[in-house]
C-alpha cells in the first residue's frame, strides 16, 4: 500500500487492530505483498463462503464476526507467565546472595547491578506479553449490518467505532518470502477508511485464519462477508453454511470450546495436533486463564437498536440453535490437552528428579 505523502505513511499504522492495542499493532509490520479486493467481485475461483471459526451470529439484519486475534488469545500471556518465575528466581537469588556471603568484592555488586539492568527489558517484555490478553475483553466483535450498510466494531483503544461499508477499502496482506524465513508469517485481510481530505481514519485487520488453508481460509471468510453485504440472498447463504458458529455470543467461551480452538492453533491436521500436544496444552491453558480475567463485551443500546432482529426472521443462527457438540468433537481436543500436560510433566520430572 503506497501513501500519498509522508504524513499519510505515518498514519498507516493500524489504529484499531481488533484484539491488539495500537501500541502492539505498530510491531505487526506494514510491508509485504498486498492485493486490492473488489466488493462486487468474488474473491477467486474455487473459494466458497465459510465461517472458519470466525462467525458468532448470523441473521437477516447483521453478521457478527470475531476479531482476527481470537484464535491465538492466551498464547502470548502463557509464554510471559512461564518466563516470569525464572526472572523472579534470578532476582531473589541475587539479592539473597548479598546478605548470605557478607563482605564481597565491589566488582560483584557491579556485575549484579549490570545483570539487573540487562534483565529490565526482559521484565518489560514479560509485562507486555501478560497484559496482551489479560484484563481486557474476551473478544472484540464486529457487526456487518446489511440494512444500514454499516460496520460496528469493538476496539481496545476507542470503544465501539462505526464505519460505512462502502467507504472501507479491503486488501489482502501476505508476508514476503524474507519475512516468512524470519518467522513473520502473515496471511490476513485488512481494510482502511479515509476522510474527505484523504487522511487515514481507521486501518485495521479484519480477518485472519490459522490453519493449513492459509490465505484461502482467509478469503473464504471474506467471501462470506462480501456475499452477505453485497448479494440479495447473502443472509440466506450465511444461514446455509455447514460449519459451526463460535460459542461467544454474550458469554465467555466454555472450557471445551477453548480447547477446540487451542487444537487448531497449529494446524487443521489431527496428526500435527497429536504430535504437538504440548503446544495444545500451552495454548489451551493460556486461553482458559486469560479468558477468565477478561470481561464479556456488551454492545451499547444504540448499536442493538440499529441491529434489531425481526422476531419472525427465519434465518437466525446463534449459539442457542446450533447443534450440540458430538462426542468426537469433545473428546479429541480434551485428549490432546491432557496428553500435552502428561508429556510436559514427564519431561519436567526427568529434568528435575535429582532435586527431589
Amino acid at each position: 500500500m503506497r501513501s500519498t505523502n509522508a504524513k499519510d505513511f505515518c498514519n498507516l499504522i493500524i489504529k484499531s487492530n481488533w484484539g491488539f492495542s495500537s501500541t502492539m499493532s505498530r510491531g505487526r509490520g506494514m510491508g509485504g505483498r498486498t492485493q486490492i479486493l473488489d466488493k462486487n467481485q468474488p474473491a477467486t475461483d474455487g473459494v466458497g463462503a465459510k465461517f472458519n471459526d470466525s462467525i458468532i451470529a448470523a441473521n437477516s439484519s447483521f453478521l457478527e464476526a470475531v476479531d482476527s486475534g481470537n484464535r491465538l488469545r492466551g498464547v502470548n500471556y502463557f509464554f510471559g507467565l512461564m518466563a516470569l518465575p525464572g526472572i523472579l528466581m534470578f532476582y531473589w537469588l541475587g539479592t539473597g546472595g548479598l546478605f548470605k556471603f557478607g563482605e564481597i568484592p565491589i566488582i560483584v555488586y557491579f556485575l549484579l547491578l549490570l545483570a539487573w539492568v540487562v534483565t529490565l527489558p526482559v521484565i518489560v517484555a514479560i509485562n507486555i506479553l501478560v497484559r496482551w490478553d489479560m484484563f481486557r475483553k474476551t473478544h472484540y466483535p464486529m457487526r456487518f449490518n446489511r440494512r444500514d450498510r454499516k460496520v460496528y466494531a469493538w476496539s481496545q483503544d476507542m470503544g465501539v467505532v462505526t464505519m460505512n461499508w462502502d467507504d472501507i477499502q479491503f486488501y489482502t496482506s501476505e508476508a514476503t518470502k524474507s519475512q516468512d524465513r524470519r518467522g513473520m508469517s502473515r496471511e490476513e485481510i485488512r481494510g482502511f477508511v479515509r476522510d474527505r481530505n484523504g487522511n487515514m481514519l481507521y486501518h485495521l485487520v479484519f480477518f485472519k485464519y490459522e490453519g493449513l488453508k492459509g490465505m484461502k481460509g482467509v478469503l473464504e471468510i471474506w467471501e462470506l462477508v462480501r456475499r452477505y453485504m453485497e448479494e440479495p440472498d447473502g443472509h440466506i447463504q450465511a444461514y446455509q453454511v455447514d460449519q459451526r458458529l463460535l460459542d461467544l455470543e454474550g458469554k465467555r467461551e466454555s472450557f471445551i470450546h477453548s480447547l477446540i480452538q487451542a487444537t487448531q492453533v497449529l494446524a487443521d491436521s489431527r496428526a500435527v495436533q497429536l504430535i504437538f500436544a504440548p503446544m495444545v496444552m500451552w495454548a489451551g491453558t493460556g486461553r482458559i486463564i486469560a479468558k477468565c480475567t477478561c470481561r464479556v463485551p456488551r454492545w451499547p443500546e444504540w448499536v442493538e437498536e440499529k441491529c434489531r432482529i425481526d422476531p419472525n426472521d427465519p434465518y437466525v443462527r446463534n449459539r442457542h440453535n446450533e447443534r450440540p457438540l458430538t462426542a468426537k468433537e469433545i473428546l479429541w481436543p480434551l485428549f490432546c490437552f491432557l496428553l500435552g500436560w502428561a508429556e510436559v510433566l514427564v519431561i519436567l520430572y526427568f529434568c528435575f528428579r535429582g532435586y527431589f
